[in-house]
């Protein structure tokens, strides 16, 4: 969805509108950048365009946003703050004033200091324009906190009969918690501000870009404005959705023009589903691949099932099941396609099988000793390998140094396609970091975990991270909280086994079946449906379905 232009445009100018981050926008893949790239873009266009225009094309961009936005808002405050996040507000207001029927707009000027302070030439020269310009148009500029208020008296209370704030306090580069004035806004605005919709400019403040995460006081927003590119904050982190409704404007600045390469990539749906040939596609079982799952100890056997399942619903030609519980049944009565066999004997079948075929191993393995041997055998095997759940666990509990690490490392060096799907718990011990350092970074952690292991990387959680060896980093669009209940891990893992197999182990794939894990959840989300491990493989391919209708 593009706003476009109509007779109470703020900004006509031939700059394209802001676009919404949506399904249909990330059906191709958008590009995330870092810090370093977005400052480099911001030198190389100032260089080249009119003087302060890329402060002006911000402003022009949240004015409009706010505008279509929220039509009937007839008071705007703008909360800004020191730095050039500060005058992309300011010329959002400047912008606003333009209008036929202004709204009543009120600006306040964040850790500014004093009137006096304001044009201090070691201030961003972007800023200093933006409030001069502000200001001659007559606009209601004040400090957050006047010289004579009581130190111990809230600065400037937020009027309650503000219809929309914007949020201009902090942008790129945050780097500590939020201090002084701009902490005391950003609380503010959390206590007296509860139910007003707040549109936030590249971040919502308090927010770190290149993490998704919060060291601190952090802004709630309705409508994030992401001004020349996506940051990786802006998908995938603890506090990610804070961002609320997202939203781009390039500025007609791309940061690719300067030579920055993004840090991964946000959606390219189109392109993942494409790895996979459609399901109606005519086929023999054995050009579907034979998958075979190790899993399933004493009292953990429904793990092992739910992968197994989903691997044969997700279009595993042949799908075999191997339980470490010696009183498992010889029969899945609920999926009787389900060929069920020893462990033993069905790691023997793997040592002897060819053609398309993926092994998942880890789905309630236990820790056992028998469960071990396993993993140390699949590890020498040709096949594409899955590592989850007891997988992963028993993998954390080695040395790194040891037999099993060496083992995956070899197997990457060999080009033996092998991921470890972790969710934070399991990347913390894996990496032996902690899992607020994981949940603190997730790319940073997916890239380190990829780099340890050699191996392909699903890093679970809000905006999975799907890192693969020597290739770029992808942050999952979809999904919700219906995920968060027991059983989803395991359905991924027979997904992905059978979307690796029949596609001869491409990491488009992987970014296929993690897709469709969250899409199916979205899907059951929109019709109000109750979702269980159980039935997400149906509704996965339902959202399959549905994207390929486009």
């Amino acid at each position: 969805m593009a706003i476009s232009h109509d007779d109470t445009d703020p900004a006509p100018s031939e700059n394209p509108p802001p676009t919404r981050i949506d399904a249909s926008t990330l059906r191709r893949a958008l590009p995330l950048w870092d810090e370093a790239a977005l400052r480099g873009a911001e030198v190389f266009w100032a260089q080249r365009l009119a003087p302060h225009a890329l402060m002006d094309r911000a402003g022009a961009a949240a004015a409009r946003l706010l505008r279509a936005r929220w039509p009937h808002a007839r008071s705007v405050l703008l909360l800004c703050g020191p730095g050039n996040n500060g005058g992309d507000g300011l010329s959002a207001a400047w912008w606003m004033a333009r209008l036929a029927h202004p709204p009543r707009l009120r600006v306040l000027l964040v850790g500014c200091g004093s009137q006096a302070q304001w044009q201090d030439p070691r201030r961003p020269a972007d800023w200093r324009w933006a409030l001069e310009r502000a200001r001659a148009a007559g606009l209601r500029i004040q400090a957050w906190k006047d010289e004579d208020e009581d130190e111990d008296e809230e600065a400037q209370p937020l009027s309650g009969d503000s219809d929309v704030v914007v949020d201009a306090l902090l942008g790129l580069g945050l780097r500590e918690a939020p201090r002084g004035e701009v902490e005391q806004a950003i609380q503010a605005l959390e206590r007296h501000g509860a139910g007003l919709p707040v549109l936030a400019l590249d971040l919502p403040s308090g927010l770190q870009g290149g993490q998704g995460s919060a060291p601190g006081a952090c802004v709630r927003a309705s409508a994030t404005l992401a001004m020349l590119g996506l940051q990786p904050g802006h998908a995938t982190g603890s506090h990610r959705d804070r961002c609320g409704e997202l939203w781009i404007d390039g500025l007609q600045a791309d940061p690719a023009a300067c030579g920055a390469r993004p840090q991964a990539w946000l959606g390219g749906v189109d392109s993942a589903l494409a790895s996979l040939p459609s399901l109606e596609q005519a086929a023999h079982k054995g050009e579907r691949g034979d998958l075979r799952l190790f899993g399933g100890a004493c009292g953990m056997s429904g793990a092992l099932w739910l992968a197994a399942r989903a691997a044969l619903q997700l279009g595993g030609g042949r799908v075999y099941a191997a339980s470490f519980d010696p009183r498992a049944p010889a029969l899945d009565p609920a999926c009787p396609e389900l060929m069920l066999r020893p462990p033993a004997d069905l790691l023997a079948q793997a040592r002897g099988s060819g053609g398309p075929a993926c092994l998942v191993f880890g789905p309630g393995a236990g820790d056992s000793g028998d469960a071990l041997h396993c993993l140390r055998e699949l590890l020498t095997l040709a096949q594409p390998l899955v590592l989850d759940a007891d997988g992963l666990n028993l993998l954390a509990a080695q040395p790194r140094d040891g037999e099993l690490w060496q083992a995956l490392r070899a197997r990457g060096a060999s080009a033996r396609a092998t991921w470890l799907t972790p969710h934070p718990s399991e990347a913390a011990r894996l990496l032996q970091w902690t899992v607020r350092e994981v949940q603190a970074d997730r790319l940073g952690a997916a890239r380190s975990l990829q780099e340890r292991s050699a191996a392909g990387i699903v890093l679970k959680g809000a905006g999975s991270v799907v890192v693969a060896p020597g290739g770029a980093a992808w942050i999952n669009p979809s999904g919700n909280g219906l995920l968060a209940s027991a059983g989803t891990g395991d359905v991924l893992a027979g997904a992905l086994a059978a979307c690796l197999a029949r596609s001869g182990a491409a990491p488009e794939a992987v970014r296929a079946a993690v897709w469709l894990h969250g899409a199916g959840a979205d899907l059951a989300l929109r019709e109000s449906a109750d979702l269980r491990a159980n039935t997400l493989p149906g509704w996965m391919l339902r959202a399959w379905r549905a994207a390929r209708r486009g």
